[in-house]
């Protein structure tokens, strides 16, 4: 099955089209699409169409940097359909640097349009509780190089953010090996389809199929939605390789910038 043009989309900006978090502000033109998080806690930039000549240029960037200061945390996403040519490279002319970790400064945009193998011998699970969230965080947190104080502010805002997706319809997995969850995963529904918003499995849980099995429960819930596949941003090192042998098509590269 050939991958949706609003698919390819989402997978490239999704922040264009995944709903905002309560108490954010989406400022949407033909030009660019800027997300304001709660309390100025962090912005998104993405879905950029600037002009070419230098000059306006500059000042395109300019004005949305002027939207998005005073935030905390300011990402800009810029995908292989972004104008000018080489906006990544423009823009850290005018500086922009590469993203802190946990995120790497370039991966793919992927889409998944046709069914996924199944994994046996796995317990996936959406999470229902508060505590099964924290359970899903200390994963996220255990995976990835986050700094201490990226990671003590996830912690202290795990009940707020619980809260959040709930109310906004957002989707977490659980994986459970002998009793204990040891991976987690995240979806935000679109009209286009899913998108995968994260993912994460303990280091002595890998190589039995966690992660395929929550791409597995991912894609069955898109299609009891009626949705048309998923989408996913996945780091070339990690996810990306995974993704691809389970039929994932790279549609896009994205490189992340921050201010």
């Amino acid at each position: 099955m050939r991958s949706s043009r609003a698919l390819i989309a989402l997978a490239e900006d999704p922040e264009r089209f995944v709903e905002p978090p309560e108490g954010s502000r989406q400022i949407l033109t033909d030009s660019y699409c800027v997300v304001i998080g709660p309390q100025n806690r962090w912005a998104g930039v993405c879905s950029m169409r600037l002009p070419t000549p230098a000059t306006d240029l500059q000042r395109a960037f300019t004005k949305i940097d002027h939207l998005v200061s005073g935030a905390g945390r300011i990402l800009w996403n810029v995908c292989s359909s972004a104008t000018p040519s080489a906006l990544a490279d423009r823009l850290r002319g005018l500086g922009l640097r590469d993203p802190d970790p946990p995120l790497d400064p370039v991966c793919a945009a992927m889409v998944l349009t046709h069914e996924p193998p199944g994994v046996d011998g796995i317990d996936v699970r959406r999470v229902r509780t508060l505590e099964e969230h924290r359970a899903g965080l200390e994963i996220m947190l255990s995976a990835a190089t986050w700094t201490d104080a990226a990671a003590a502010d996830e912690r202290a805002r795990a009940a707020e953010t619980y809260e959040r997706r709930n109310r906004r319809g957002g989707y977490q997995w659980l994986a459970w090996h002998v009793g204990k969850p040891v991976a987690y995963a995240l979806a935000d529904r679109t009209e286009a389809g899913l998108f995968l918003s994260g993912g994460a499995t303990l280091t002595e849980a890998r190589g039995r199929g966690c992660y395929r099995a929550l791409v597995r429960a991912r894609w069955d819930e898109a299609a009891r939605l009626g949705l048309s596949g998923l989408a996913v941003q996945a780091q070339y090192t990690t996810s990306a390789p995974i993704l691809r042998n389970l039929g994932f098509d790279e549609v896009a590269t994205v490189h992340t910038l921050q201010s």
